[in-house]
């Protein structure tokens, strides 16, 4: 299910649009304000299945007009490496680059990033 333009009820087709194609309203304009949170890695999840829980959250965010995504990728506090985060955060640039989003650091944890889509 695509999102629908909040001013004539369109489904987006691709839902990357910015603007709605039939009356070119802005489409990201209203979010509902809430910012969607995942942890890809902390329940035993391989490279495969963080990939597909964080492609899963920035969906359920798109499709619920949430601001951004919170992805929490570990930071290999047991090893002092995240073997996952590298390909998790490479990851949520190529979305972010896809739906014109941008991909930062969360400053209180270094074990997560942020999608912006707003």
């Amino acid at each position: 299910m695509n999102p629908e333009c909040p001013s004539c009820g369109l489904e987006i087709d691709p839902p990357s649009l910015s603007h709605c194609p039939k009356c070119e309203a802005p489409v990201r304009a209203r979010t509902n304000g809430r910012l969607h949170q995942v942890d890809v890695v902390h329940n035993g999840e391989d490279l495969d299945m963080a990939l597909r829980k964080l492609e899963r959250a920035i969906d359920d965010s798109i499709r619920g007009n949430f601001r951004g995504v919170k992805v929490i990728h570990g930071h290999g506090a047991s090893t002092g490496r995240g073997r996952l985060k590298p390909h998790i955060v490479a990851a949520m640039r190529r979305a972010a680059a896809h739906f014109g989003a941008k991909v930062v650091p969360d400053r209180h944890n270094p074990g997560a990033h942020l999608i912006w889509f707003e």
